[in-house]
């Protein structure tokens, strides 16, 4: 009877323990905050890189996607994050132009945060509603010019496209207007439905409207043209030589994050975007990988170099909060 008793608690005390092995050996969850809404930059990329980054991370990898100003509302919310390499911020040029643009904000790009690398470049194109009767540039340009009043939009003040459409503005005097939108997706829908006359657009933001027809390509941002779009000619073959508005994407931690967390962070990140499945699936979605991808340190002094680069152009543009 002893025996038998004994052997009932070691059987109790068995499934005890495989019952608490799951929350044990539970993965840690990673949230990689962006700054717009789902379809947008870095949700495409990071959903094309996930699984390899979860295997790096040896965690579960989510994404808070947190659009509104540029960005700034996301990383306000890395800012107020604990520095326990669990939550990521990310940003691009707009998180650079916005330190000059948005005064008021709850935190400081160079500050705030810790460097963690740089990795990828999105590629830009000039799309236009169908109404508009321009096949080129010049045409475009024209255009505007007779309609006297237009509208294009963009996926927020101090977007990339919000940039390139004040430069593409003051090198070619079209009299347009601007209409921030929260993320690229939106600000390409209003181009499709006729809201907006054109916008500088995230290629994979726009290659499926352009492809089905419902928006037209007239140029690219990039020095080179794009496999996806052969036939669309870059800003300087379209007769706008030196538009260059190069965005890129890289990733934070909160102030305070261990250098060995933000390391080991980084690695996972580069081993991510060096995985030849990561890389062909990016391509396919447009993004270009970077020569050289830049580490902490690297990533740290970039910053500060676009921080300085874009507040002379936001002062030149007189671009502010509208």
């Amino acid at each position: 009877m002893a025996g038998r008793t004994e052997g009932i608690v070691a059987a109790a005390a068995l499934a005890l323990a495989l019952a608490a092995a799951p929350a044990a050996q539970a993965q840690q969850v990673v949230k990689i905050v962006v700054g717009g809404p789902p379809g947008g930059l870095f949700d495409i990329v990071i959903r094309n890189i996930s699984e390899t980054l979860e295997r790096g991370l040896n965690a579960t990898v989510v994404i808070d996607n947190k659009p509104g100003a540029g960005g700034a509302v996301a990383l306000e919310h890395v800012r107020n994050a604990k520095p326990d390499g669990l939550t990521l911020g990310t940003v691009n040029l707009a998180a650079a132009a916005n330190e000059s643009i948005i005064r008021n904000k709850a935190y400081q790009l160079l500050a705030d945060f810790e460097p963690v690398g740089m990795y990828v470049h999105p590629s830009n194109v000039l799309i236009v509603h169908p109404s508009v009767q321009a096949d080129s540039l010049k045409a475009l340009v024209d255009a505007l010019k007779a309609r006297g009043s237009s509208n294009y939009s963009s996926g927020g003040i101090g977007s990339p496209g919000h940039l390139a459409g004040e430069m593409f503005k003051s090198r070619t005097g079209v009299p347009v207007t601007h209409v921030p939108y929260k993320g690229a997706p939106p600000a390409v829908m209003a181009v499709v439905s006729g809201e907006v006359a054109y916008m500088f657009a995230t290629t994979s933001s726009a290659i499926g409207q352009v492809s089905g027809g419902k928006v037209r390509a007239l140029a690219v941002t990039t020095t080179e043209r794009l496999p996806q779009l052969p036939e669309v000619p870059t800003m300087a073959e379209a007769g706008l030589a030196d538009f260059n508005v190069g965005d890129w994407l890289g990733f934070v931690l909160p102030k305070g994050t261990p250098a060995a967390t933000r390391d080991r962070v980084h690695a996972a990140l580069l081993a991510a975007f060096a995985d030849p499945q990561s890389r062909e699936r990016l391509r396919k979605a447009t993004f270009l990988p970077v020569d050289k991808p830049l580490g902490p340190a690297e990533f740290g002094a970039f910053l500060r170099a676009e921080v300085d680069k874009w507040a002379t152009v936001v002062r030149e543009a007189k671009i502010g909060q509208e």
